[in-house]
């Protein structure tokens, strides 16, 4: 399903998905048709995928109720250039209140009940996020405040996007909520790299954001998976603006210390965007990049999580791990783990790997890759077709066993997004080369895997017809 950028449409903020009791609304400017309010609504981040049908059932009681929801806006304390939204929303100066939109609410008698950035100065909405939560490098903020007598402010006790223990995230049982409700993860491993670039050094994610994110919201994503940390908030600003979450690396190499970790939270751990942090990569297969054997790799991404969880709260840890050989020995050894990640490539079907998994850990697990590459060794050639059958035939079977719907497994993320050139050691990385290695499993057809032709779509960015097949598998539900 295609979704269309808030910089496109004038969305109004109403609490955005930050909080169940507020639903949004499109603004008056967009909704002169009931084709431009879908798209609005559509436009919006991923806790709000779920709840459209609900928005639509509540958005007419709020017409009647936003005349007595706050005082006159024209009193409001410290509005920017005299910004004035529906229902009871400003843009506001941040330097006053620290970022926070409940301290700004507060100042004049009223609870905050909506948070978000604007994109230009106005009413149409960047990114929503938590009431308490501080919005930086900004100068303004958009602000929903409501009359605490008043019944648009029923949420504000508790603070928009968070749940009942005051937690936007959760872990419960298999699953992740967001504002109480559980997400499936459609997701694709993004690692963008232009032609003679290597990684990590030729990786670039401000300058590929803006046309890849639009790639993958037409695609139906709703998250990426990286494999270096985004550190640069608007990155991560046009991520969430397309309804793309982000499953955030921030150690992969053994050489690093375990505190290496914290500069790169600080720096992004309040961003909305953000879901989990990831640790490791298939490291039992590489050794955390150093030779490391299992267990000591095991007791280093420990530390490191432990780490992680001295500074952020917050958000979950997932480990990712590479199949499950082992992996209920190395949990035991890991309980600061909240979520695994397993990448695993068996050709055209995962087989028993949801049943298998079930038996060994009782943890939310995603797989952390799969799919299939776009070179048939076979015939010698580039095989889109193929590539197109597997990415939706493990997509599907990923969706039928979506922890959503009461299975085992949170979602999933394809590799990868673009090719990369530089993966071929005796290639250059100014050319596609050709050759794969074939370890006797491995991705349909040909179970070779070819490093430099993973993506849905080539380096330029021409989409491969994986693309689309990926596209045609809807996110699941809950019951």
């Amino acid at each position: 399903m295609a979704r269309f950028s808030p910089r496109q449409l004038a969305v109004t903020i109403v609490a955005a998905s930050l909080f169940d009791v507020v639903a949004a609304r499109c603004s008056r400017q967009a909704a002169d048709s009931s084709s431009t309010c879908e798209a609005g609504l559509l436009s919006q981040p991923p806790s709000l995928l779920q709840r459209r049908s609900e928005l639509h059932q509540e958005s007419s009681s709020l017409d009647a109720e936003s005349e007595t929801c706050c005082s006159a806006m024209g009193q409001w304390p410290h509005v920017k250039n005299g910004v004035h939204c529906s229902d009871c929303t400003a843009l506001v100066l941040t330097a006053p209140f620290d970022g926070r939109c409940d301290a700004y609410c507060e100042s004049f008698g009223h609870v905050c009940v909506g948070a978000a950035e604007d994109v230009n100065d106005d009413c149409a909405v960047k990114w929503s996020t938590r009431c308490d939560w501080k919005i930086r490098s900004t100068s303004d903020m958009l602000c929903k405040c409501a009359l605490p007598a008043s019944s648009c402010s029923a949420a504000a006790p508790q603070q928009a996007g968070a749940s009942a223990s005051g937690q936007r995230i959760q872990v419960k049982g298999r699953q992740i909520l967001v504002d109480g409700k559980p997400i499936h993860l459609k997701g694709v491993a993004w690692n963008p790299i232009k032609k003679g670039g290597t990684h990590p050094s030729g990786l670039n994610f401000a300058e590929a954001v803006e046309r890849d994110a639009d790639l993958l919201a037409k695609a139906g994503v709703n998250a990426v998976r990286t494999y270096s940390p985004i550190t640069d908030t608007k990155v991560l600003d046009v991520l969430w603006a397309h309804g793309i979450w982000v499953l955030n690396s921030v150690y992969n190499n053994g050489r690093a210390p375990s505190d290496s970790v914290v500069s790169k939270l600080l720096t992004v751990k309040h961003h909305p965007a953000i879901l989990m942090w990831t640790i490791g990569n298939e490291w039992n297969y590489n050794g955390l990049y150093v030779g490391m054997g299992l267990w000591d790799a095991a007791s280093k991404l420990q530390e490191v999580a432990s780490v992680i969880k001295q500074f952020d709260q917050e958000h979950p840890v997932a480990c990712v791990y590479g199949e499950l050989h082992s992996l209920q020995e190395v949990e035991a050894k890991m309980p600061s783990v909240d979520v695994w990640g397993v990448n695993a490539y068996r050709g055209i079907s995962f087989g028993s790997l949801f049943d298998s998994y079930a038996a060994t850990s009782s943890k939310p697990f995603f797989l952390g890759e799969y799919g299939a590459d776009a070179f048939n060794t076979k015939i010698g050639r580039e095989d889109q077709e193929s590539q197109a059958v597997a990415t939706k035939a493990l997509t599907q079977e990923i969706v039928d066993h979506s922890s959503v719907k009461g299975g085992v497994c949170l979602g999933g993320f394809v590799f990868e997004l673009a090719d990369e050139w530089w993966k071929d050691d005796s290639g250059s990385a100014w050319e596609h080369d050709k050759a794969g290695h074939a370890p006797g499993s491995g991705p349909y057809p040909d179970m070779t895997f070819n490093e430099e032709w993973w993506g849905l779509v080539d380096i330029d960015r021409n989409p491969r017809k994986a693309l689309l097949a990926l596209g045609e598998v809807a996110i699941p539900t809950a019951w």
